[in-house]
């Protein structure tokens, strides 16, 4: 297996920059996911990992072995870089069987009969697919079809493994399953997987560690915890689960956390401090760090409930605070009807810079 080193990669379509200088280092045998908006450059640079797209400039490290440097004059084509690749559409060939498919880059490579059925075999036991070998796709499910393009691409027992949003095209009950098959898949054979989607539950449940992406560049690298917790912006804070962004009258910053004063003083909040040392700060609270109470406490404000939506464990409110509306989720043990007067005691959150 192999890591893989990307270091000041830039990708420009004429005028446009889409990817602009970004560096990751990503471990051998780590899951690794670029998270982004539509147009972040996720996509551009998994292409360009994979040799399907040339860089502007920067170097591509896939081990210890040089893959791309224009400023080199190296380029090394794709079917040289020892990778499998999983798309979005999975990619199977309707007229061939099961069997075919998954042999189809091994009868390429020409290797012996009894090797190519071997290795087919062991890679659609992999993802638990033996047994289907003489089906055809259309006798397939949706996950089904895509289990045969991760055999595909499995097959070549690669160094590295790059998936552009291969989940996207199924149903949510699907979404679920795969996800943790894929994982799990990683973890029994400790390839390195850079993975490419938009969905934010997707990234958190299967990452070792994720790339947050926008406008071709990374706003920040962390575990799941840490981009949820300790997100370095803005952009992160608010593109990685719910968050309420809220105005604060003073803020007290020290070295390992932060006090921050809300709400003409009648709130006060120990949080974590910010990451980024320079810009204009706001302060953000997850829905799920705010307490709902019958009635006035110390440290807490009054709020009218304006919507409560109801959603089995949890009941999602919006709650007009001094003119400021803020989300909370809280354990579905009471319900408070719209314009109800409630008391908002906020536990937890954290500064951030806003860019």
């Amino acid at each position: 297996m192999a890591g893989i080193r990307i270091i000041n990669l830039v990708k420009k379509f004429g005028e446009v920059t889409a990817v602009d200088h970004i560096n990751l280092d990503i471990k051998d045998g780590e899951f690794m996911t670029l998270l982004g908006p539509s147009g972040c450059g996720k996509t551009t640079t998994l292409r360009m990992i994979a040799g399907l797209e040339v860089p502007t400039d920067g170097e591509i490290y896939i081990g210890d072995k040089i893959v791309s440097s224009p400023s080199k004059g190296i380029f090394i084509p794709p079917e040289q870089r020892n990778i499998g690749m999983v798309f979005q559409n999975y990619a199977v060939w309707p007229h061939m069987t099961v069997f075919d498919n998954v042999a189809y880059p091994l009868k390429i490579r020409k290797l012996p009969k009894d090797e190519i059925e071997k290795k087919v075999m062991k890679a659609l036991e992999m993802v638990r697919l033996k047994g289907f070998e003489n089906r055809y796709p259309h006798q397939l499910s949706g996950g089904q079809q895509q289990r045969v393009a991760l055999a595909r691409a499995l097959v070549m027992e690669p160094e590295v493994m790059l998936l552009d949003e291969p989940l996207s095209n199924l149903d949510a009950k699907l979404r679920e399953e795969m996800r943790f098959e894929i994982k799990e898949l990683q973890k029994e054979i400790g390839v390195t997987i850079v993975y490419v989607t938009h969905d934010q539950a997707e990234a958190m449940a299967m990452s070792d560690r994720i790339a947050v992406m926008d406008k071709g560049k990374i706003h920040q690298i962390g575990s799941p915890w840490e981009i949820y917790k300790r997100p370095a912006d803005a952009f992160v804070a608010g593109f990685i689960g719910l968050a309420n962004f809220l105005k604060f009258d003073d803020a007290r910053i020290e070295e390992n956390y932060a006090e921050v004063t809300l709400f003409g003083g009648k709130v006060k909040v120990r949080c974590a401090p910010p990451l980024k040392k320079k810009g204009e700060l706001v302060f953000v609270v997850r829905p799920s760090e705010i307490d709902i109470l019958e009635s006035p406490a110390e440290n807490t404000v009054a709020g009218t409930v304006k919507r409560a939506t109801f959603l089995g464990d949890i009941v999602d409110y919006l709650v007009d605070v001094e003119g400021e509306e803020i989300r909370v989720q809280t354990k579905a043990t009471t319900l408070y009807k719209e314009g109800t007067v409630v008391y908002l005691k906020i536990n937890h959150g954290v500064l951030v810079r806003l860019t």
